[in-house]
């Protein structure tokens, strides 16, 4: 329960703005011996009153586009449930790798595109079309997120491409949507029984701590330091992905 406080705790910390944790808690944990649907369930419980302080040092620094986090809610949600219903753990062998190759491209793109995240542009789209898209995108984004966990990097670069974001305020976006949404589905590991409580108490001391340093630390670092994180975590988690 200590190991599992401090690998939450350092996972949180970097993760907590530029996305990606859970490509190596979830491993992590269950490399510990924990059962993987305790794993999953409590990850997923903890973090729903683990990152409110994550959350709310975004909202308080004024990096939350509350307008558009009400709109991307739905589509969370919708790929989650999709992910959740469907029997998709068959194709894990083969989504891995594919999300790894989609995560380098990604930060390839970024790599090239040396300005891009760092401070607010204007949209690449008309309202409709960048809506459409942010909706689809989200929604294919948040199905694999739910199998694979640790793409909060992926929706913050999506964000960048499509709405013109900085990489905080794509981050910010990607994660409070993704809170609210998941955080809906949450009820059914309770429900169903898979949470280990023990475990809920380490993890949700790791998370609530790991969120605000980490997010603090980020937000006084600013979108530069944001940049090199979140090409560390693509890079990383693309890795992890395909060879891993």
């Amino acid at each position: 329960l200590f190991l599992a406080f401090v690998i939450s705790f350092a996972t949180m910390f970097l993760g907590a703005i530029s996305g990606g944790v859970g490509l190596v808690l979830r491993p992590a944990l269950i490399f510990l011996g924990i059962p993987a649907t305790s794993v999953i369930g409590s990850v997923r419980v903890a973090a729903v009153p683990g990152e409110i302080p994550g959350v709310f040092l975004l909202h308080k620094n004024k990096k939350i586009d509350w307008k558009l986090v009400t709109f991307l809610v739905i589509p969370v949600f919708l790929g989650s449930l999709l992910a959740s219903i469907l029997v998709v753990l068959i194709l894990e062998d083969i989504l891995k790798p594919l999300l790894g190759i989609i995560l380098l491209v990604v930060g390839i793109i970024l790599v090239i595109q040396k300005k891009s995240g760092l401070k607010e542009n204007k949209a690449p789209f008309s309202p409709i079309k960048r809506h459409t898209i942010g909706f689809i995108g989200t929604i294919i984004i948040s199905f694999f997120n739910t199998i694979t966990g640790g793409l909060g990097s992926l929706f913050s670069s999506f964000y960048i491409f499509n709405y013109g974001k900085t990489y905080i305020g794509a981050s910010a976006l990607g994660k409070t949507a993704s809170y609210i949404g998941t955080g809906v589905a949450s009820i059914t590991f309770i429900v169903a029984g898979v949470v280990d409580w023990q475990l809920f108490t380490a993890l949700f001391g790791g998370f609530v701590l790991g969120s605000f340093f980490g997010t603090q630390f980020g937000l006084k670092k600013g979108e530069k330091w944001i940049r090199y994180l979140v090409l560390l975590v693509v890079f990383a988690s693309a890795i992890k992905l395909i060879f891993f």
